[in-house]
């Protein structure tokens, strides 16, 4: 089914490639909810995110005819949606207080509380949580989004970010090192 889905892409990119707009709004169609969704977990605003991603997809139509096949094409999206991210979020209308991960890639497993004092306690763990990750310097905290919040593997994550593996496995080793720790102060805190 994979091969399918290679084939037809190959065949929807040569003929947006030769300017059919229809064949480039069903990439567009195909692609755009992952789109939507990753530039969200990156800067947790709707309005930011659909922006990004009709910025994203304007762009792809634009340079479309420099996409070479050297990836997947979605791959190749994604890396010019989370460059225009990473833009969005150095410029000056960008607020500092916006989170860049989303509840669900903090994979933590709050048991059901009946106490509502308890139950604030744990929201607020999370919001500390999320408020350290955010704090991370901007290499570290993109490798971290992207390999727990996207879930995508190192390799496509090197490709994205044009960084090598190592270099992508052993940021990602640091963010992750970074949390636990900070989580572990979070909880001797508490106590």
């Amino acid at each position: 089914m994979k091969k399918n889905n290679l084939d037809e892409d190959s065949l929807l990119i040569h003929r947006a490639q030769k300017g059919d707009t229809g064949a480039f709004n069903f990439l567009m169609t195909k692609y755009y909810p992952r789109v939507y969704a990753s530039l969200f977990a990156f800067t947790k605003s709707k309005e930011d995110s659909e922006d990004l991603a009709q910025q994203t997809f304007i762009k792809v139509w634009k340079k479309i005819d420099s996409f070479r096949g050297d990836s997947a094409f979605f791959t190749w999206v994604y890396r010019i949606a989370i460059n225009l991210a990473k833009n969005h979020v150095v410029s000056s209308n960008y607020k500092k207080d916006k989170i860049n991960i989303s509840s669900d890639a903090i994979e933590m497993d709050f048991a059901s509380h009946a106490n509502p004092e308890t139950d604030l306690m744990h929201s607020q763990s999370l919001n500390n949580v999320r408020s350290f990750i955010n704090s991370l310097p901007e290499n570290l905290r993109t490798a971290f989004t992207l390999r727990e919040s996207d879930g995508l593997s190192y390799e496509e994550i090197s490709l994205i970010t044009d960084t090598p593996i190592g270099t992508v496995r052993s940021r990602i080793f640091r963010a992750r090192e970074s949390v636990l720790e900070f989580m572990s102060q979070e909880s001797t805190n508490e106590k």
